[in-house]
């Protein structure tokens, strides 16, 4: 157990699930929440007492309503653009989290999926690991420049 307790400083067990694909109401577990639709629903969750924000991203936005395809997509292998909701600016709460999320001890964890559904079915969502802030533009909605992993 010493060697795991020592093992865990270094290394945040969520670390380990990179590359896994979970269905939404099985990621509040691993932040040691439970699932509520009314606040998992959505693509942007704060977990307040766990300084950490949930990204739930849906690439292909085919049947979403005009006002919620948000332009997400892979740049690179390893850096990310995503379009936070409209009500977020820089200057709003949510903004300035995102962007000095690193000096306010905020980890962003991004969760990605290419479809809203698979056969019918719900789709899952891979993760693809904490998010850091790279820079910015426009304001509700802002899109954001992230470094994955």
């Amino acid at each position: 157990m010493r060697t795991f307790a020592r093992f865990k400083a270094i290394i945040d067990p969520i670390d380990l699930m990179v590359g896994q694909s979970f269905m939404r109401e099985d990621i509040p577990p691993l932040f040691d929440e439970v699932f509520n639709p009314g606040n998992w629903n959505s693509g942007h969750v704060v977990l307040a007492e766990r300084n950490a924000h949930i990204l739930l991203v849906t690439l292909n936005k085919q049947g979403k309503a005009e006002d919620h395809r948000y332009v997400d997509h892979w740049v690179d292998a390893t850096t990310f653009h995503w379009q936070s909701q409209n009500s977020t600016t820089p200057d709003s709460t949510r903004g300035r989290q995102i962007i000095g999320h690193e000096k306010m001890g905020i980890s962003l964890h991004l969760f990605v999926r290419e479809n809203k559904l698979t056969e019918g079915k719900a789709a899952p969502f891979v993760y693809k690991g904490k998010a850091r802030y790279q820079s910015h533009t426009g304001s509700a909605p802002m899109s954001v420049i992230f470094d994955v992993g």
